[in-house]
């Protein structure tokens, strides 16, 4: 499932830059081109996919009550 939720996260970074781009208008002849929405549909897509990958790939949390578990 892990590897799974890597690949759909950098899929989804991907889709969302270049939906980024196409509402920027560096990438034109789209019907999405030159429209800021997509700008913005992009960039919520890419910060979801950097938080699902991170989630995803964070260390364990430590259990308490460990040795290195100080102040």
């Amino acid at each position: 499932m892990k590897v799974f939720k890597n690949i759909a996260g950098i899929v989804i970074i991907l889709l969302g830059g270049l939906w980024m781009l196409q509402g920027s208008n560096i990438v034109p002849g789209m019907a999405m081109s030159g429209n800021g929405e997509w700008l913005v549909i992009g960039a919520m897509l890419v910060i979801f996919a950097i938080g699902l990958l991170y989630q995803n790939n964070r260390p364990a949390t430590r259990l308490h009550g460990m040795p290195d578990d100080l102040f």
